[in-house]
């Protein structure tokens, strides 16, 4: 009895090593973001397990975090093009230990339906992973217009505009493509938030005297010349005293 156990237990770890394999994968999320982490290979899917980085220009760190089975896990590390750490959000909880506050002019703005008077208090909605890498994917879901002069790459601005519901999930984003300097829109349209992973439809909602409520994210990106966009790098100054 104790052979024919020992020789399941055996078969058993086999199947389970020729089924699995880990290897360290390099993937390029943008012309300047490379993601790198390590992956469970099994029969039929990849499981992202273990040490997690993002880096920007291949030396930056934009990314610290750890998978366990797919899931991210404990507390991830978000920072900006500089290095600057920009925010900590623990999965484990669900929860936002620390944003950055955000500087001045900023590339992102926020709109919710109030008017906001004295006394109210309201909160824009928040983004895990950062306001730069938390907002990679939608850049990446951008596609050229068909047609569009390469002569005006570099020319033109793209804005996204963000609607997020009040329970924090991405309902629709508008991509708007202008001339810059003239504020015209050259072409509106929409990309389907289907496109996206539960992951990547998930913020903290906007708040309006603690309450939450929809509101709308602009990301203002400009584009290089070989049409590529890129969140637009303003430089970040304290706002003047009134």
């Amino acid at each position: 009895m104790k052979k024919l156990l020992l020789s399941i237990v055996t078969v058993l770890c086999l199947g389970d090593c020729f089924g699995q394999k880990i290897v360290d994968r390099k993937n390029k999320l943008t012309n300047n973001v490379t993601e790198r982490f390590e992956t469970v290979i099994e029969a039929t899917k990849q499981v992202k397990q273990g040490i997690y980085h993002a880096f920007f220009d291949k030396k930056i760190v934009l990314v610290s975090g750890k998978y366990v089975n797919d899931k991210k896990v404990g507390t991830w590390h978000y920072f900006d093009r500089d290095g600057t750490l920009m925010q900590n959000y623990d999965y484990d909880n669900n929860k936002l230990s620390y944003e950055a506050p955000e500087g001045f002019p900023s590339p992102l703005s926020y709109d919710i339906d109030y008017f906001i008077k004295d006394n109210d208090k309201a909160t824009p909605p928040v983004r895990p992973g950062g306001r730069y890498f938390g907002y990679l994917p939608y850049l990446r879901a951008f596609k050229l217009p068909p047609g569009m002069d390469a002569d005006y790459y570099d020319r033109s601005i793209v804005t996204f505009d963000l609607l997020i519901s009040p329970m924090g999930r991405l309902a629709d984003i508008v991509v708007h493509i202008s001339r810059k300097g003239t504020g015209v829109d050259q072409m509106v349209y929409n990309i389907s938030p289907d496109l996206f992973s539960a992951d990547d439809k998930i913020f903290i909602p906007a708040t309006f005297n603690k309450n939450p409520v929809a509101s709308q994210i602009h990301i203002l990106c400009a584009m290089d010349a070989t049409g590529a966009i890129d969140i637009m790098y303003l430089i970040a100054r304290e706002p003047a005293e009134k």
